[in-house]
């Protein structure tokens, strides 16, 4: 019995996330505006929370699928 794959769109979006979060901190530390701050906090942050979340589902449903939770 082969585990179930975890849907590359997944961590495709995970990764996108990611990278939109780390833009937002690279213009943060460029040009330190508030609105470029209050952008990353407000938009920057829950990104890269939500491309954790995604994450880390990922990890616990291939670990489920392979039988090691």
């Amino acid at each position: 019995m082969t585990p179930a794959p975890i849907p590359p769109r997944v961590l495709k979006i995970a990764v996108v996330l990611s990278v939109v979060f780390d833009l937002f901190a690279l213009l943060v530390m460029v040009d330190t505006s508030p609105i470029m701050f209050t952008l990353f906090m407000f938009v920057g942050q829950p990104l890269f929370a939500v491309a954790l979340v995604l994450l880390l589902a990922a990890q616990l449903v291939d670990l489920r699928a392979r039988g090691l939770l």
